[in-house]
């Protein structure tokens, strides 16, 4: 049997369910696009064929220079990395840097007309990140490695990934003679000005926002693009003392009674601010930014002398509203914005489990239409499941802006929370989080809503909100929560942390000496190192041993992750260090998604058991030297 043969039937036997389609050594796969979606799929794909101990080839097909500043380096996003994601990316591996994250976001600020409040981060933490998906606005000038997308892109290519930035012209099948099913075809692509290469595997992850997806038309498989609407963006650029002074590390996220916008946000990236505006009621018309810039409640939240028309950069996006009909087929599968994606939220956080549940599919199951649709699938169709509770929750919150008496509960419930008057959580301020941040499933949101106790204090503070309408006592109360110097209080409550770490930070900063976790304490997550140094110490006693030092990138505190037990050492930190906590449901949820991110978690424990056992048995060969010697 030639080897070609003989490697492709061992593939299928190691398959649980044996597949038609399988990727063997020197598989070809072609990615149409580099953003985050591509640049993931690519990144996976290698990562588990290494494991698999397979040697493929990939090919991303992107035709945008990601150093360049402008739209012509842009994907035309808001930027905003979610907690989920981050937290997700370190186990795996991947700390975005300094020099990628614009600003780390350490507070939600929500925004109504009758007042704003200020939303602390979970375990007050930067774990939230801004980001340019390119160089940055227009004249801004090149700014290398300072995107998402392009530091993505890099990884994927110290993978072992081939970037080819060209446009993608011509997609085809095309009837391999040498497989012995005569319905068997491979795919090809051209480009312009070149031959059709021809792959076993072909990955779009094109967005939205491009007329390739019409080439898929004519391959009869099923595919309709997905329904998309337009969102607004503008670039502001502030200046970086300007944006610390007015806006700060802070998300600043407004619910206001405007035709038609369902959702405002403000969001810092270093000198630059982008404003991003979202509607579920279809296009939003252009002239809706001027009135939203010109809002009272808006210029609150931005310097004295700014201007509406001194934007550096806009566009007006398509983003994903649902999800297509048929996000794959034999060799050929979907990701990102041309497959699924997160309603109006989170959208590189999908990109990214999109990603990386496809690849595992492409790997270790197979590449054939039933290969995807039973292990791909499922999460299609769960993400737009959660999109239809997403789109009822956005519908009542668009009639909560009508009711002023509702806005003032909502107002009057998050202020007492945060201020310790009643408990955050169950309440408004972690259901308000959720729905800024995108950060958790909107299904888990809506359960939250309907847990009796939240809906009795609902219920109750709008009561409350109507005895009071005609009165000043509420609305004193709750313009209190935001003192009317809103720069000194911003310049206030983030100074330090700016002043030691930057702002293009993550993560919680620890000074030397300052205990991390300590033993005997019960535990519910893990860390994640992102700077510095942490020093681990088993106490017994009065005495001290420092059982190991660990460095960027390295994680502790693991086993908090599948059991609640008591932590076994200290951890301090090193000198100055910067550490990012790792939520035990979040990264549950996400190996209950994607078993795969436990491998990472169980690959450093047994290098750890490893690296124990090695010192047991050095140990054990000095005490047997000892006794020899003094026998």
């Amino acid at each position: 049997m030639h080897d070609h043969n003989f490697s492709r039937a061992l593939a299928k036997a190691q398959r649980k369910n044996p597949s038609p389609l399988v990727l063997d050594h020197g598989s070809r796969v072609a990615v149409i696009g580099g953003g985050p979606a591509g640049s993931f799929f690519s990144y996976f794909l290698l990562d588990m064929a290494e494991r698999a101990d397979l040697k493929i080839h990939v090919d991303i097909y992107e035709p945008r220079d990601f150093n360049v500043a402008g739209p012509t380096g842009c994907n035309m996003c808001g930027g905003v990395i979610y907690e989920s994601l981050v937290q997700s990316l370190a186990v795996e591996g991947i700390n975005l840097p300094p020099t990628v994250v614009q600003r780390g976001i350490e507070y939600n600020m929500l925004h109504l007309d009758i007042g704003s409040v200020l939303i602390h981060t979970p375990r007050h933490e930067k774990r939230i990140a801004t980001t340019f998906r390119g160089a940055g606005p227009r004249g801004s000038g090149e700014c290398k490695s300072c995107g998402l997308d392009n530091y993505l892109i890099q990884a994927a290519i110290a993978k072992g990934a081939r970037h080819t930035r060209s446009r993608v012209s011509g997609v085809k099948w095309f009837e391999d003679n040498n497989a012995t099913d005569p319905d068997c075809k491979l795919i090809q692509i051209k480009t312009k000005n070149a031959d059709f290469r021809t792959y076993e595997l072909l990955a779009v992850a094109s967005g939205v926002n491009t007329s390739i997806l019409k080439l898929f038309h004519d391959l009869e498989f099923g595919y309709e693009p997905p329904r998309t609407t337009k969102l607004l963006t503008r670039e502001y650029q502030l200046g970086e003392e300007a944006v610390s002074r007015y806006v700060g590390s802070v998300f600043h996220a407004f619910l206001l009674d405007i035709p038609g916008l369902d959702y405002g946000a403000i969001i810092p990236k270093g000198k630059y601010v982008t404003v991003c505006l979202l509607s579920s009621h279809g296009n939003l018309d252009p002239s809706v930014m001027d009135t939203f810039l010109n809002d009272p409640t808006v210029r609150s939240a931005l310097p004295p002398d700014f201007s509406t028309e001194s934007y550096t950069c806009h566009c007006g996006p398509c983003i994903n509203v649902m999800g297509c009909s048929q996000p794959f087929g034999d060799r050929i599968v979907f990701i990102g914005d041309s497959g699924v994606s997160r309603l109006y939220k989170d959208g590189i956080g999908a990109a990214y489990r999109a990603a990386k549940i496809a690849a595992a599919t492409a790997v270790f199951q197979g590449i054939s239409t039933e290969d995807f649709k039973r292990h791909y699938l499922p999460f299609c169709q769960k993400m737009d499941f959660d999109n239809r509770i997403g789109k009822m929750i956005f519908k009542s919150i668009s009639l909560i802006q009508r009711m002023k008496f509702a806005r003032r509960a909502i107002l009057r419930m998050v202020s007492n929370e945060q201020h310790g008057k009643a408990s955050a959580k169950r309440g408004m301020s972690l259901i308000m989080w959720d729905m800024l941040t995108g950060g958790v499933l909107y299904r888990d949101v809506l359960i939250r809503v309907l847990h009796p106790g939240f809906l009795v204090r609902f219920v109750w503070n709008n009561l409350v909100s109507i005895v009071f309408s005609n009165g000043n006592e509420l609305e004193t109360e709750s313009h209190d929560v935001i003192p009317s110097n809103l720069m000194i209080d911003l310049q206030d409550i983030q100074g330090e942390e700016e002043k030691y770490m930057g702002i293009g930070t993550l993560g919680k900063l620890y000074q030397d000496g300052e205990i991390i976790v300590r033993q005997g304490e019960k535990g519910d997550c893990m860390y994640v190192v992102q700077e510095g140094f942490v020093e681990v110490v088993e106490e017994s006693g009065d005495q001290q041993v420092v059982l190991n030092i660990l460095g960027k990138n390295k994680f502790f505190g693991e086993m908090a992750i599948f059991e609640h037990e008591i932590r076994t050492a200290t951890v301090r930190s090193l000198g100055s260090a910067r550490i990012l906590t790792v939520d035990h449901k979040n990264i549950l949820q996400r190996i209950h998604e994607d078993p795969s991110l436990a491998y990472r978690i169980m690959d450093v424990m047994s290098n750890r058991i490893t690296q124990l056992n090695e010192e047991v048995a050095q140990l054990n060969r000095t005490l047997s030297d000892y006794c020899r010697e003094n026998k």
